[in-house]
């Protein structure tokens, strides 16, 4: 969208140029007019303006002062002054200012449209450079999530996003076309890739691997770019364009891959490697370097050629080799090790150095998972309140990729079933020292506060187990308590009933008679007459 300003202080001459010049066919979308320079600076502050067309004789500010204010303020502007004859060394001056050209007066209008098409295009021209510039900054900061980006669609999208991608990477300075052959390798730095503890950072690693690029390919003559993939591993891509990229030499590989662990002392590393490939071809050959890279589900060091280990897929059926009764019944008996011992020596034996290990311990891992969510549900354990952010759900369905990852997760689970195990037997200890307490305090001025800070808990929490645990609320508990006593004392003593209220806690004899009839159906004199063995003249006493 292009927009023009005139600046003239006779209105005549903006309504000759208004109407005489086809400005829509030259580019402009919106033209605003002046009558003097403070104007013309207002609508620049409120307005985009890309070209500027003013006179230079103007009361006030003139059209000289105008243009030497604007190329300080708003340099990116294109300006064109107007001038008559007689003014030529204004024309003049107003060049040396910066502007990008003049029109003499009185011209005819064609004249005026050819000088503002010219206008348009170098604005046009600059803005395109002035976006390279800006580009190749932004890439130069950002090289790594640029590249990264470019190359995304090579793991996830689709042929016609491989050519995107190539045309993305020509961009960025990176020439070579779809027949171009491409050697690549992925380093597996593996307390990265698996986030352990301390692991090193990404720009050190990529640094670090820019520094040992040279040991594999003549990065004189050919060309290449360090970039991580959607995996957390770091990719090198060596291109050659000449279309006559021969296979790394096995020497310079080792010494590459020594080199690195040397490096990196103590670092766990994997180096996998293609044969070269044509660009066209890539998605073919990382696919493929996918499946080879994914069956390492030990995390086995070394060397892979992910060429070499193309195979025909496997026919998988993963729940053959596993009792699920054996290990449902090893978790409901609580015998935690065992479980862990047997599903670890499962995938030892079974999945470990398969061509198809990677299927095998995804359908192996789904059981796994599916075994625990059950063993929760029917346990009335809340799924949703095990994972934080530490370990999220989303981590849980997604650990399958190695060996490492999914008996971490059989360890979270194993430990979420402990922890369930143990709050249960928490919550029956505390039931019974709760029960205890109302037995030796029962005939006191009893509350749910005083009986949960003898136990050391939350009241409300203490009234949600106690329910959970005995299937009657807490105050139901003591009244059922206390008219247990009463009954006896009725049956086996020779007690007044109004002393019999006051010994089990009930000071109000009406509302100790209330709540022994609503328990018993009787009152307590006629449930004394039923079922106690007292003489004739103790009841009278009553």
């Amino acid at each position: 969208m292009m927009n023009l300003l005139l600046v003239d202080d006779q209105t005549s001459v903006l309504e000759g140029m208004l109407n005489g010049v086809d400005f829509e066919s030259l580019g402009y979308t919106k033209v605003y007019t002046a009558v003097n320079a403070a104007d013309a600076i207002k609508i620049c502050e409120e307005n985009s303006i890309m070209v500027l067309v003013t006179d230079i004789e103007m009361p006030g500010q003139s059209g000289i002062e105008l243009n030497e204010y604007l190329s300080h303020r708003f340099p990116s502007i294109i300006r064109i002054v107007m001038t008559s004859h007689s003014k030529i060394s204004y024309a003049q001056s107003s060049l040396r200012l910066g502007c990008f050209d003049f029109i003499m007066q009185p011209s005819p209008y064609e004249a005026i449209a050819q000088i503002l098409k010219r206008a348009t295009e170098a604005w046009n021209l600059n803005f395109n450079n002035r976006r390279l510039i800006e580009y190749g900054a932004l890439f130069k900061s950002n090289s790594n999530e640029f590249l990264a980006k470019a190359v995304e669609n090579l793991y996830v999208g689709t042929n016609d996003e491989v050519e995107e991608s190539m045309e993305l990477l020509n961009k960025a300075g990176y020439s070579f076309t779809m027949d171009s052959l491409i050697h690549l390798f992925w380093v597996d730095v593996h307390t990265y890739t698996r986030k352990e503890p301390d692991y090193p950072s990404q720009r050190y690693l990529i640094r670090t691997l820019n520094d040992f690029v040279p040991i594999l390919v003549d990065t004189d003559s050919q060309n290449y770019f360090i970039v991580m993939t959607p995996f957390r591993m770091f990719s090198i891509f060596i291109i050659d364009s000449n279309r006559n990229l021969l296979s790394v030499e096995k020497e310079r590989i080792n010494k590459f891959f020594l080199s690195l662990q040397q490096k990196f002392g103590n670092e766990s590393l994997t180096l996998y490697f293609s044969n070269p490939v044509k660009y066209r071809n890539i998605l073919e050959e990382i696919h493929c370097a996918n499946k080879c890279i994914g069956n390492n589900v030990s995390g086995k060091p070394g060397i892979f050629n992910t060429s070499a280990a193309k195979s025909p897929d496997v026919p998988t059926d993963a729940s053959k080799s596993i009792n699920y009764k054996y290990w449902d019944s090893m978790l409901r008996s609580g015998q935690y090790s065992m479980l862990k011992n047997d599903i670890q020596l499962h995938l030892d034996r079974n999945i470990l150095d398969k061509p198809n290990s990677l299927e095998l311990l995804r359908r192996t891992h789904q059981h796994i998972v599916n075994l625990f969510l059950i063993y929760f549900y029917e346990n009335n354990i809340e799924v949703s309140s095990i994972f934080s952010k530490d370990f999220t759900y989303q981590d849980c369905m997604d650990s399958f990729s190695n060996i490492n990852a999914v008996m971490q997760t059989v360890d979270f689970l194993i430990g979420v079933s402990k922890n369930s195990k143990k709050a249960e037997r928490t919550e029956d200890d505390y039931v019974s020292r709760v029960k205890n307490y109302i037995i030796n305090h029962y005939n006191s001025e009893l509350s749910v506060k005083e009986i949960a800070n003898s136990v050391h808990l939350n009241p409300e929490y203490l009234t949600r187990i106690f329910k959970k645990e005995t299937g009657i609320p807490l105050k139901d508990y003591i009244i059922e308590c206390r008219i247990s006593t009463a009954k006896d004392l009725l049956v086996n003593s020779s007690l007044s009933v109004s002393t019999i209220a006051s010994e089990v806690g009930y000071h109000n004899f009406s509302y100790f008679a209330y709540l022994f009839k609503k328990l018993e159906q009787v009152t307590p004199r006629e449930y004394r007459n039923r079922f106690g063995t007292q003489s004739s003249q103790e009841r009278l006493q009553d």
